[in-house]
């Protein structure tokens, strides 16, 4: 491994750049012999579905690089309760955190995720300073949880602004027929709107 150079002035621009795209965040983990590794991600995307292919993207200098040539790896998309686990294996190990390892996985993975895919090796690629390492989807599970979210360089558990469509209730449906009808007296129609 060579030791890191400092971005530059348009690589740090071009990172912020790319980080005005809001993407999901994922932990890839995989087996080696000192035990389970994974390295947090946020550059995790479905390629194909015949076959079932998902690519993940990792810095050539990254420790667990080495540990995914020709390895069989799960990706763990983390849900919106999961920070804590996402610092821990971006390089910032907290000592007290308690990972959450599923146990008796063919591959290690982590559970309480809002999803997960186990893969087996299918093929790598070099590109620039990444490897993007396509794996084929043999076993999979989700829980429909709110996912955590990485957006312009932070973390985002933000719950949505409004609430999900729900159809309405009698009383919202008379309220809307009483304003409707104070439009109507207003002159503009001499007809109750329906609701």
């Amino acid at each position: 491994m060579s030791p890191k150079s400092p971005p530059s002035p348009e690589q740090l621009a071009l990172r912020k750049c790319l980080g005005s795209f809001p993407t999901g965040v994922a932990v890839i983990t995989y087996a080696s012999p000192e035990g389970p590794r994974g390295a947090t991600v946020n550059s995790f995307v479905s390629v194909s579905l015949d076959p079932a292919l998902v690519l993940v993207s990792i810095a050539k200098t990254a420790r667990s690089r080495e540990g995914l040539d020709d390895a069989s790896f799960a990706v763990n998309v983390l849900g919106a309760h999961q920070g804590d686990v996402a610092m821990h294996f971006a390089g910032r190990p907290n000592e007290c955190l308690r990972v959450p390892w599923q146990q008796d996985a063919e591959v290690p993975r982590l559970r309480e995720c809002a999803a997960w895919l186990q893969c087996a090796p299918w093929r790598s690629v070099e590109a620039g300073d990444h490897v993007l390492f396509i794996g084929e989807v043999v076993a999979h599970g989700h829980d429909p949880s709110d996912p955590l979210i990485f957006h312009a360089g932070a973390f985002r558990i933000d719950k949505p602004a409004s609430p999900r469509w729900r159809p309405p209730s009698p009383i919202d449906s008379l309220d809307r027929r009483r304003d409707l009808e104070r439009w109507s007296d207003a002159g503009s129609t001499t007809h109750i709107v329906p609701v």
